[in-house]
């Protein structure tokens, strides 16, 4: 006979909140960070311009592979290696506004870290202490832009790796290899996981020299064809010349990298330490612990050679991290659990991180920099006559919000030579912009206000059209 009470108790008991331990709750407050944190990134110029790529090629139908938005290099060769990117981005944007762009570049970040948490070994109390020391220094790429991609699918590749699931990667880097060039960090990966692979697991090796074949070929299967690699190794090579302040060494003195450098330390000095000890364990080297140590060591030199390769360094250095570090049981010692307590923990952290987000999106927060150009100065720059001069940083707004104006430079980098790159740059250094706009035939310029270029121009006699604190629309 069933006691009385006793269903009660049995359904009780399936409640979610029944379960949720103390772990659970500082795995929720973690990945709630994160996403609040994605969801709030602002977009930035590189965002607009690739949506402006992705509506032309949804209405031509097909893959842009030549400048069609400045005047300085109009139908020039570009190798477009981030054309489905792009058009993920529009399609989005169609679909939903920059919300759903944000969010969408938000979840890419979740699953990505997802992953990182999934192949960290380690007890759920030391992956939260590693996560959280560098999710800060983490932020850098999660705009919403193409390099979430790139995280997602450098998450993936690790989790692959370490799991010798080699035959995914190929289809994997077809998929990365037409959405962002950060595909060139996979394929570092492949070098770095054969050297591992030799060590932690010879007999798997082959399967893996495979592969990397297969995923060699699957850079070969975009609309830029064998050229491919090529034309990623001549891209960075522009990048490093060009002095684009995310491609620049990580300071020291950077409190946004206040968790890469210790991250780095420990990370060198446990392989130096326990490396020895973690090379003779079998069950480490079955588990592909020692894979994960090869691939951080291997991502090392490229974030301290490049801010923008921290966040994926910081992906594969917990789990890294994690693998070298001795077994303690002392954080995950028992303790009172309080499921109740800490389900309400949970649910009010989620309330607040939806209620800020929804805040935000409403408004929209000019943090999120979804209206980064004054309506009024486009209206004023749609009666401007003639070729336009802009800068760098706002030819990716531009091509955006002022369609109808060819721009003079961007942030694609690759269509431009770095001679015209250079001249901008030192005609805004100097102020001297007479050569360069009548090599150019400029009749009309959007500018900084506060620009050295705009106080000549002015003193030269050109029309304010419009002005305010930050922008100014000139004509002669």
């Amino acid at each position: 006979m069933t006691p009385q009470g006793s269903g009660t108790v049995f359904r009780a008991n399936r409640l979610p909140s029944a379960a949720f331990t103390f772990d659970r709750l500082l795995t929720s407050l973690l990945f709630t960070t994160i996403a609040l944190a994605a969801a709030l990134m602002p977009a930035q110029n590189d965002t607009f311009w690739q949506m402006r790529a992705g509506h032309d090629m949804w209405r031509s139908r097909a893959v842009l592979l030549h400048d069609t938005f400045s005047h300085t290099v109009y139908g020039s060769p570009w190798p477009n290696h981030e054309w489905l990117s792009q058009v993920v981005l529009y399609a989005l944007y169609a679909a939903g506004g920059l919300v759903l762009v944000t969010l969408a570049a938000a979840a890419a970040i979740v699953c990505a870290w997802w992953i990182v948490w999934a192949i960290t070994p380690a007890s759920a109390r030391t992956r939260f202490l590693l996560i959280a020391l560098v999710v800060v220094s983490a932020f850098g790429t999660w705009s919403p832009r193409p390099q979430v991609f790139s995280l997602l699918l450098l998450a993936a590749t690790v989790a692959l790796l370490r799991a010798r699931r080699y035959a995914w990667l190929p289809p994997l880097f077809v998929l990365w290899a037409n959405l962002h060039g950060g595909v060139a960090l996979g394929a570092w990966l492949l070098v770095a996981a054969v050297v591992a692979s030799l060590i932690e697991s010879p007999r798997s090796t082959p399967r893996l020299l495979a592969s990397c074949v297969a995923c060699a070929i699957a850079g070969c299967i975009t609309p830029i064809g064998w050229r491919f690699w090529i034309e990623i190794v001549q891209s960075l090579g522009r990048i490093e010349h060009l002095g684009i302040a995310e491609w620049a060494p990580p300071r020291l003195t950077d409190p946004a990298l206040v968790g890469f450098w210790p991250m780095l330390a420990a990370l060198v000095v446990l392989v130096c330490v326990r490396g020895r000890q973690l090379w003779g364990d079998a069950e480490a080297r079955q588990r592909g612990h020692l894979t994960l140590v090869v691939l951080a060591l291997a991502l090392a030199p490229t974030a301290v050679g490049a801010v923008r390769n921290v966040p994926p360094f910081l992906m594969l250095a917990v789990p890294a991290v994690a693998a070298l570090l001795p077994r303690c049981d002392a954080l995950a010692a028992a303790r009172s659990e309080r499921p109740r307590l800490n389900f309400a923990i949970a649910g009010i952290a989620v309330a607040v991180a939806v209620s800020s987000v929804a805040v935000a999106y409403a408004l929209p927060a000019d943090h999120l920099g979804w209206r980064p150009l004054p309506a009024a100065s486009l209206g004023k720059l749609a009666a401007c006559r003639g070729n336009l001069y802009n800068r760098y940083d706002e030819g990716g707004y531009l091509i955006w919000f002022a369609p109808d104006h060819k721009v003079f430079l961007d942030g694609r980098q690759d269509p431009y030579p770095p001679s015209l790159i250079a001249a901008q740059v030192r005609a805004e250094a100097t102020g001297d912009y007479r050569s360069l706009f009548e090599r150019y035939d400029v009749g009309c310029a959007y500018v900084p206000s506060d620009a050295l270029v705009t106080r000549r121009l002015i003193d030269a006699g050109w029309r304010p059209l419009y002005r305010d604190a930050r922008w100014a629309v000139l004509a002669p």
